[in-house]
Order: structure tokens, then C-alpha cells, then sequence
């Protein structure tokens, strides 16, 4: 059921809707200032698109009202349905460059991301459950068009300005909204009341394991959040959350925490070095299907932050995949 947020006078509705994955439903923003704007519409779901059109009904709100689509980031629970909404209205959808080739993955982007991966020891099996498996992307409508921006910009609407905020980490081109005069932070999957959201895995040609360190990237994003300092966060997932730089002070040290934990489970000596994956299955022994997949993505973050900081030691195998140890 949509909901009125009341905690302040705000032209934002929260539309709760249904998705295929464990996460259960995702947070849909409906902004009813001019130009009506929806933020992340959902995925190409029946009961997710259903539930969206009876929404809009009981506001009184016609899918032809809505003249921009705001998308944080590029994962189908929060995108899939922006191409159908595009191609009924022709409203503008919005995405952040960075992000822009999750959305539309040219056969480059799909090899460059199995490089990425098979740096992992990924078996086959488990690469499988990817998407980068192959170039399609599972409950997502095609999108026609799209108006691509870059660094921090804003969006004008009457009677307020949204700030795109890029918070990379849980995605490379992560953009939160912010509401600056009424301390109004709509945080996408950077920042969630009950979970720390995954870090992302991107390539990086010029890192000699191909990795961006996503994790990194959440502890600046989390550091931003909490200079910023927002009153009120409606996150993606969920429900609003007061104290905001409170929280993202907690996801730090539950990062930190990680860190720690997965320090400790790296074996001595480089003869005894192993692979993320094999690491992610000590760490995550009961994980199955998809989960192993998520299990060593969240391991690799942290192990390449462990790398970097010089507290373990890397080198990559005959094969091109990642092996971690401990100085003895």
C-alpha cells in the first residue's frame, strides 16, 4: 500500500512494490511536484507492475502524469519497469553515466565483467547464476532512450531542487537524492535500515586483478552521508530512518568488523593461498544457488581491501585468479 509520508510535509509517496528476489519489496518514490517524477519504478514483475498501476489509480495519479523516471541504480528490482513506463508516456528517463552500461550491457561490458569475475575462481556453475552469463538481463523492459548526467547535479521541480549525489559502492554509478531545505536524503540501496547493502563488483582494466574496490567506495559514500548529516532517509528498502549519519556510522564498523573477521579465517603462507571463492565458501559454508555467487562478491571486497592495506598478501595464478594469504 502506498504510503503519505507524514513525518514531514513532503510531495514524496512511498510505493511499496512486490519483487522476485529474497529482498523482498522495493520502495518506489512517486514525486508529486511538477514535473511528476517516479524514482526506481520497479521491476518487469506482473504483480510488481500490477500493484504499481492500482497505486497510481487510488491517487488519482494517471501513468501519462509522469514526465521523468529517476533510476539510483542499475539493478532490475529498481529499473525493470522503466522502459514500459517510457514507452506508454515518453517520460525522460534519468540514469548517472557510470551506470548507464548496466542497463544497456554492450558485448564488451559482458567480457570485461567474466574477466572481473574468473579473477574470483568462480567455477563455472556458479558464474552460470549471473547475469553477465550471458547479455540478458532477466525483468527488465528495453529501454529506448536515456538522459545520462554526470558528477553532482540537481534536478528543479516547483517549490524544490533534488541533489543527484553520486554514493558509488553497492553500484559504481550509485546516485542517492537529496533534498537539501528539508534534510531529505532518498538513498537507493547506499544506505538500508536492516541490512548493509552488497558492495558491487565492477571491472577495473587498470587494477591487475580487474577490481574496482567497491568497498572502499561504501566507506566514502557512508563518510558522505554522514557529513551531510540528513534529517530523514527513505531508503529503497524498507522503512525511513531517522538519524541517517548514525546509521551510516554503524555500517562502517560493521565493515570494519568484516574485515576483521575475514582477516582472520586468510591463511598463512603463500603455499596455503587460496581463491575468493574458496575463501567465501569457509566464510559463508551454508550459502546456496545465487547466494554463492553474492557470498564471494562480498568476501573479494574485502579481501582486496585487506590487500591494500597491506595486512595480506596477493598474487594471481597461473590461471589469472586471485590468491590470498598471510606472512607467516
Amino acid at each position: 500500500m502506498e504510503e503519505q509520508l507524514t513525518e514531514i510535509p513532503l510531495p514524496i509517496i512511498k510505493i511499496p512494490l512486490p519483487t522476485p528476489f529474497p529482498v523482498g519489496d522495493i520502495n518506489s518514490y512517486l514525486i508529486t511536484a511538477d514535473p511528476m517524477t517516479i524514482i526506481d519504478p520497479g521491476s518487469h514483475y506482473q504483480p510488481s507492475e500490477e500493484q504499481l498501476d492500482k497505486s497510481l489509480e487510488r491517487l488519482g495519479v494517471n501513468i501519462s502524469d509522469i514526465k521523468r523516471i529517476i533510476i539510483t541504480h542499475g539493478h532490475p528490482d529498481h529499473y525493470g519497469a522503466a522502459g514500459r513506463i517510457q514507452k506508454e508516456t515518453g517520460a525522460e528517463i534519468f540514469v548517472r553515466d557510470e551506470e548507464y552500461k548496466r542497463l544497456a550491457p554492450d558485448r564488451d561490458y559482458i567480457n570485461n565483467m567474466r574477466k572481473s569475475l574468473h579473477t574470483m575462481g568462480l567455477p563455472e556453475e556458479v558464474l552460470g547464476t549471473s547475469a553477465f552469463s550471458s547479455g540478458n538481463i532477466p525483468f527488465t523492459h528495453p529501454i529506448e532512450k536515456v538522459c545520462q548526467y554526470t558528477g553532482e547535479c540537481s534536478l528543479d521541480f516547483s517549490g524544490l531542487k533534488l541533489q543527484l549525489l553520486h554514493m558509488p559502492g553497492h553500484s559504481g554509478g550509485h546516485t542517492c537524492l537529496y533534498w537539501e531545505e528539508k534534510g531529505v536524503l532518498l538513498s537507493g540501496d547506499a544506505l538500508l535500515p536492516e541490512i548493509s547493502a552488497i558492495p558491487s563488483i565492477e571491472y577495473d582494466l587498470g587494477m591487475k586483478n580487474l577490481r574496482v574496490r567497491s568497498l572502499s567506495d561504501i566507506f566514502s559514500s557512508m563518510e558522505k552521508i554522514e557529513r551531510i548529516n540528513p534529517y530523514l532517509c527513505l531508503p529503497g528498502h524498507g522503512d525511513p530512518v531517522l538519524d541517517p549519519g548514525v546509521l551510516a556510522k554503524t555500517r562502517i564498523e560493521f565493515h570494519k568488523n568484516r574485515l576483521d573477521q575475514i582477516y582472520d579465517i586468510v591463511p598463512r603462507g603463500s603455499e596455503n593461498a587460496v581463491s575468493p571463492y574458496r575463501l567465501s565458501r569457509v566464510y559463508y559454508p551454508n550459502v546456496k544457488g545465487f547466494n554463492k555467487f553474492l557470498a564471494v562478491i562480498e568476501v573479494v571486497s574485502h579481501l582486496d581491501y585487506l590487500a591494500d592495506e597491506g595486512r595480506i598478501e596477493e598474487f594471481m595464478d597461473e590461471h589469472g585468479v586471485s590468491q590470498f594469504s598471510r606472512q607467516l
